[in-house]
């Protein structure tokens, strides 16, 4: 029974540093977005580059070329 618990804990213990890069990594990349996006010294058209070209560096570094689509 002692093995299952530690593995139990194991287990769990990845997954939460599992979710909490995750987690960074999310706000990094939304947070480069949202400055962005606040941005009042760009023009529309100025952030939209901006965006798309965060968005390329992070395909460029994830490997992933194409995203899936989302759905609600």
């Amino acid at each position: 029974m002692a093995g299952s618990s530690i593995r139990t804990d194991f287990v769990s213990m990845v997954a939460e540093e599992v979710s909490s890069g995750i987690d960074r990594a999310l706000q990094y990349w939304l947070g480069r977005i949202e400055l962005e996006v606040v941005d009042r010294s760009l023009t529309t058209d100025e952030r939209i580059d901006a965006i798309e070209q965060i968005l390329t560096e992070y395909k460029i570094r994830s490997g992933k070329a194409e995203f899936g689509c989302a759905s609600a």
